[in-house]
């Protein structure tokens, strides 16, 4: 069952936006500070598109900035609905966190932790007044932890601005402790708060930075305060290691009440002119090495890695050996394993490079393994029992798929995936919290799309369709929002995905998805995704028949963008074809769908991340 956040997320529209530079300052010999400004900081016109003006709310945003590469090209992103288009190759770019915004002032700052090298240091160092600055973002915010009793708080100098935002922000009498190490003890700044807040300056008095673990240290010592505790962490990859461990084995801090990120990673130093082979040298090292067509097909072939990963992450076994879990024994114990035959799958990982082992049957993580540890996303997404394992499974009836046009996934009970999901309620409860998640994205374009302020009730189903409702409650404070779903559907909304305070304002009906008759305003979200042709004009025609006469469909779907370079979309279109027999559909199939379910378009619009809404009503025959 998917948990909840205890921090609140809230998306926007992706901005690319042209800015200039007001004033810079030294806030420290070890920080400076850039002001930028300028007409598209607020909501501008640009090439057909109104685009909104700047959002940050949240502490650690992170906002995009653009520079020119060794060679002076400065590669920007093309503007597109609420997303930006990477087509035309990938920018130069590093993240920073907005310090402060004053939208009255038509301001926005960001600090720069000052050292040689480095594009952005560079820059920011030589910045001055006047100088054109290209930023894009932030695209989300997320916001101060609920329900926490304390906050701690870690970092680098380079989480510095996140941290003294957070503080400033930080809500009057929140009990926190902060561990701030800088590279000298003149880089330390003033961080104004009215939380109760103990501050702990770590100097590593002219140490290269991510080189000590001051702050490991610092925090294994501290006193540890009683009650639920949320945990901020960022700075050197490599440092915060120790730390993710510390916390979540000697700690016991719950993964979802941690947020922990590396914000940069020490490179290890340059290999000596003499000793690095460059030229036809270098291609002649790279062909010995294997690095050729037949190397290439075998590992594009080898099925074998991703189910030992897959089945490594589903025991849990990557997760315990970074807890301090070495032997295989015990490995087998804590993870519920038949011991002879996970020894050979540790035996496997070893000789793929996932786990590492000193020979006396002790083994330890790799930088891919650890790797997965530190990426929130990885234990959901390659868990075997969850729902992307499911659809990445379903490519194995691509052959039976692309003979017929047809779904042609079945389970080794037989059972196609819908069915599948139908019983298991793992995948079905991962796939409806992804795309919950997913449509965080879409639902500010929803909101813009459609004259919601003539709406005072609204029924809604299909997938996603509690993110948009619940965008839609926030926004129009009049609107009385209907969501119909199965009680397993209806258990995760209430359970993971809508706002407590929210849930006296919309109504949870269980339901197969029919609609009640007379519905003026329907709303249905991505539901032709999962149903093939057919299936997706009876839902459609059962949906027309429930609207009143002069009532409205909205229909939200993913459309294909036609780019036969864009991978991901191709990949997606072939796994939902595989699993369900429906694919990624263009704007002129969908409509299409509509047609033949005895529905008329009225309009069509754009509301980002490849999607559309449809404005539908039943024809007058």
């Amino acid at each position: 069952m998917p948990t909840r956040s205890p921090r609140s997320v809230v998306t926007f529209p992706i901005v690319l936006r042209e800015l200039t530079v007001l004033r810079a300052e030294n806030v420290t010999p070890g920080m400076r500070r850039l002001t930028l400004g300028g007409p598209q900081l607020d909501a501008f016109a640009k090439d057909g598109l109104e685009l909104p003006a700047l959002r940050t709310e949240g502490f650690d945003d992170h906002v995009k900035f653009f520079f020119a590469d060794e060679t002076g090209r400065l590669v920007l992103p093309r503007q597109r609905v609420s997303s930006l288009d990477w087509s035309d190759g990938r920018p130069v770019a590093k993240d920073y966190t907005p310090v402060r915004h004053d939208p009255g002032k038509g301001e926005i700052d960001f600090d720069f932790v000052r050292h040689d090298g480095g594009v952005a240091s560079t820059w920011a160092e030589n910045a001055v007044p006047g100088d054109t600055a290209w930023i894009a973002g932030p695209k989300m915010s997320h916001s101060h932890p609920e329900g926490a009793d304390w906050i701690l708080v870690v970092g680098d100098e380079t989480a510095l601005p996140a941290i003294g935002r957070w503080l400033a922000e930080m809500p009057a009498g929140t009990k926190a402790r902060v561990f701030v190490e800088v590279g000298e003890d003149s880089h330390r700044q003033e961080l104004p708060t009215e939380a109760d807040a103990e501050i702990v300056w770590l100097s590593r008095k002219g140490a290269p930075a991510g080189t000590t673990d001051l702050l490991e240290q610092a925090l294994r010592t501290a006193e540890w305060l009683p009650g639920t505790v949320f945990a901020w962490v960022a700075g050197e990859a490599v440092t915060l290691k120790g730390i993710r461990r510390h916390l979540a084995t000697e700690r016991q801090v719950p993964r979802e009440q941690t947020h922990i990120t590396g914000y940069w990673r020490r490179t290890a130093p340059a290999v000596a002119a003499g000793d690095a082979p460059s030229g036809a040298d270098a291609v002649q090292e790279a062909e010995e090495d294997g690095d050729d067509a037949h190397e290439r097909l075998h590992a594009l072939t080898d099925l074998a890695p991703p189910y030992a990963i897959r089945t490594a992450v589903t025991l849990g076994v990557f997760d315990l050996v970074d807890r301090g879990v070495r032997h295989a024994a015990e490995l087998a114990r804590r993870a519920g394993a038949d011991p002879a035959t996970l020894r050979a799958l540790l035996d496997y990982l070893v000789g793929i490079g996932l786990l590492a082992t000193d020979g006396e049957g002790r083994y330890s993580l790799t930088p891919i393994s650890e790797e997965l540890v530190e990426d929130d996303h990885s234990a959901e997404e390659y868990h075997l029992e969850g729902a992307q394992a499911a659809l990445d499974a379903s490519l194995s009836g691509l052959l039976r798929t692309v003979r017929t046009g047809r779904a042609g996934y079945r389970t080794l009970a037989g059972r196609t995936l819908a069915e599948e999901m139908a019983r298991e309620s793992r995948i079905a409860d991962t796939a409806r919290a992804a795309v919950e998640d997913e449509a965080r994205w879409t639902a500010p374009g929803v909101l813009r799309a459609h004259d919601w302020s003539a709406v005072t009730e609204l029924t809604a189903t299909g997938h996603g369709s509690a993110t948009v409702v619940e965008t839609l409650v926030k926004e129009f404070p009049h609107l009385r929002a209907r969501i119909v779903a199965m009680p397993s559907v209806l258990r995760v909304l209430r359970e993971a995905v809508l706002d407590e305070e929210l849930l006296p304002r919309i109504d949870l009906v269980a339901g197969s998805g029919a609609v009640p008759a007379g519905t003026r305003t329907l709303l249905i979200s991505r539901q032709l995704e999962w149903l093939d042709d057919e299936d997706a004009v009876h839902a459609l025609s059962e949906a027309a028949g429930a609207l009143a006469p002069d009532g409205t469909l909205l229909l939200v779907e993913q459309v294909a963008t036609g780019d036969p370079e864009d991978m991901e979309e191709v990949l997606h279109h072939l796994r939902l074809k595989c699993a369900f027999g429906s694919g990624v559909r263009d704007a002129e199939a969908i409509a299409a769908l509509a047609g033949r379910a005895g529905l008329g378009v009225l309009s069509r619009a754009d509301v980002g991340w490849d999607h559309r809404l449809w404005t539908l009503a039943r024809r007058v025959s």
